[in-house]
């Protein structure tokens, strides 16, 4: 699939506002399980969807960040390699977190603030239009 760096970031933005959407009512469904006006059932559907997001969303941008950067000129081969291994370790320890939190409500929202300080840095190095140029990338599509 061919994106160009903006057509990427507009993309990847446009899953963290979804993510953040997905935050927000995994939070307002907890509020409402520890005020006892519902029980887990919701949140646990919640906070599935949210995994399953972040899951299709982290196999993006691992597919398209690396190309991406290399097609800037502010980061060389190895920085990015240190990056992107950084960056997938990152997501990995997310998406650990996230299954584990089982339910609990603190740490549930442990996890999303993480999350959310995570696509916030993500945003603020990664995926703004200052690293970006306009070529054509190709990115690879894993299946």
């Amino acid at each position: 699939m061919n994106y160009t760096p903006a057509r990427a970031l507009t993309e990847l933005n446009a899953q963290h506002r979804a993510l953040r959407g997905m935050m927000d009512r995994c939070e307002e469904l907890a509020s409402e399980l520890e005020a006892q006006r519902m029980g887990p059932t919701q949140l646990l559907r919640e906070v599935a969807r949210l995994r399953l997001a972040f899951e299709a969303h982290n196999k993006f941008e691992e597919q398209v960040l690396r190309p991406v950067l290399a097609a800037t000129d502010a980061f060389g081969d190895v920085r990015i390699g240190r990056m992107m291994e950084d960056h997938v370790a990152e997501h990995r320890e997310m998406r650990d977190r996230l299954h584990a939190s089982g339910g609990v409500v603190s740490e549930l929202r442990d996890v999303l603030e993480t999350l959310r300080a995570h696509l916030d840095a993500e945003e603020r190095y990664l995926l703004t239009a200052k690293v970006l140029r306009d070529d054509l990338i190709t990115i690879e599509s894993a299946g």
